[in-house]
């Protein structure tokens, strides 16, 4: 059945969104007209919606909170948007976070995290790696032997105790009664988890704690399990909860150690969420997720009647997904073969899980919000592979100079946008009621061979590039 975009955004809404349709027929974003937002700033735009970053934030410490008897630890996952203006809005919300490398580090303590509420991850830790972490009092989550004895070290030269938990590999079986898809895999999750290189099996983790706990200059701190979204069902997260509460209890046997914290990772499913990979609602709020986990680790842990750890976990695309909307406007249309192609001046490398995951994003017609649905089409970018953002979208006759929205952006998406073809990423806007600020200026083509250099033999081989 025919629908309208404004059809269309009732049917997707959520609760944090803050997008409507003026009398006008036009997509509103926080107030501000989408096309509005590309005149003053240019096309594409990625807008980042700063109460939409803020609500989620609070929804998923609130889910959690409410029902872990002991203190929690939202850490905003920054390898999923490394915006700073996000990571400066959720350090004034109190979260926490979860880097990967120096660079993520970098920009969690620039976008103002507390050091205490931080942790360092990666099974390939480099030497500057650990000593930042270490003078800058991070948790490290350690994922490789030699990175104890690193630690160590470093923590001596430093005249300070580092704080380190260890991280685990489970494979409880209940994780093959989802389907594995998401993995891309035809064998199942306990296969894919135990062939991924994260983690150390409770077995082969007795040793490292062992080393941990006699290193005199380290803080045996708890544990880290972060299996990642492979389901939407609150079920999977119970299985994997309960599987970490045993594996705690099994190690507390084997090393007499027992966790002040304990990281469950990230992942957290959303109700629109382009990794399913279809346009349905994921018909389950964070807060099922979070009593599903809450209840795994509860159930294992209470009966010992020992102290509760500190509950910390790693969400990134729950916290920003909706949060940010791409903006693109309208190019040549071209129909032929039965098809009608609608180009677009964003594509593909600035949405790249389209590309590596098959990610699903909902596309709406921002100009022409009340217009009649006319038929398919297929949106396309404008690099010279396909470039296909949606197949057989149903779309109002839309025009060159339309501008087009593409929901939930915000992970996954400007993090690991790239310059294929040579066309420079989007800026980024952040908007509140009543202002919108640049927060991310637009490439240009200088900055794209800013950082090439051409031998000074092969000088005479080059010539002056085009005036842009």
């Amino acid at each position: 059945m025919a629908k309208t975009g404004r059809a269309m955004l009732a049917e997707l809404l959520i609760p944090s969104d803050r997008l409507d349709v003026s009398a006008a027929g036009a997509l509103r974003i926080e107030g501000h007209e989408a096309a509005a937002l590309l005149e003053r700033f240019g096309s594409p735009l990625n807008v980042v919606v700063e109460s939409t970053l803020r609500e989620n934030y609070r929804r998923i410490r609130r889910a959690f909170a409410e029902r872990w008897p002991a203190p929690v630890n939202v850490m905003y996952a920054i390898k999923t948007n490394n915006t700073l203006a996000i990571r400066a809005v959720l350090s004034e919300e109190g979260a926490g976070g979860d880097c990967f490398g120096l660079g993520e580090l970098h920009a969690t303590m620039v976008g103002g995290a507390d050091p205490a509420r931080v942790v360092m991850n990666g099974s390939n830790k480099s030497r500057a790696e650990i000593a930042a972490a270490v003078r800058l009092g991070i948790t490290l989550n350690i994922d490789g032997e030699a990175e104890i004895a690193i630690a160590q070290a470093e923590a001596r030269a430093a005249g300070r105790t580092a704080r380190v938990a260890l991280r685990l590999k489970l494979m409880p079986e209940g994780l093959d009664s989802f389907s594995p898809v998401f993995f891309k895999t035809t064998g199942g999750i306990r296969d894919a988890v135990r062939r991924s290189k994260w983690g150390y099996s409770p077995e082969a983790a007795t040793p490292l704690l062992r080393a941990i706990a006699a290193a005199p200059d380290l803080r045996f701190a708890g544990y880290s399990c972060h299996v990642g979204r492979f389901a939407a069902d609150p079920r999977a997260y119970g299985v994997v909860a309960r599987a970490i509460g045993e594996a705690v209890l099994a190690l507390h046997a084997a090393t007499g150690l027992w966790p002040e914290i304990l990281d469950i990772g990230g992942g957290w499913a959303r109700q629109r969420e382009p990794e399913s990979r279809a346009p349905d609602l994921n018909p389950h709020a964070i807060e099922d997720h979070a009593a599903a986990s809450v209840a795994g680790l509860l159930d294992a842990l209470r009966p010992t009647g020992r102290a509760l750890p500190a509950l910390w976990l790693e969400p990134g695309r729950y916290v920003v997904g909706n949060a940010v909307v791409l903006l693109a406007r309208v190019g040549a249309i071209k129909r032929d073969c039965g098809l009608t192609w609608v180009h677009v001046d964003a594509s593909t490398n600035d949405l790249m899980r389209i590309e590596t995951s098959q990610a699903w994003y909902h596309v709406l017609p921002a100009s022409r919000m009340d217009a009649d649905d006319v038929g398919p089409v297929e949106i396309v970018g404008g690099t010279c592979i396909p470039s296909l953002i949606g197949a057989g979208r149903e779309m109002p006759g839309l025009a060159a100079g339309d501008c087009v929205a593409i929901l939930d952006a915000g992970m996954y998406a400007e993090a690991i946008a790239n310059q294929f073809n040579a066309i420079p990423r989007p800026a980024c806007v952040l908007v509140a009621p009543g202002r919108a600020e640049i927060v991310k200026r637009r490439e240009t083509i200088a900055d794209l061979f800013a950082t090439h250099v051409v031998p000074e033999r092969l000088a005479g081989a080059t010539r002056q590039g085009i005036d842009v």
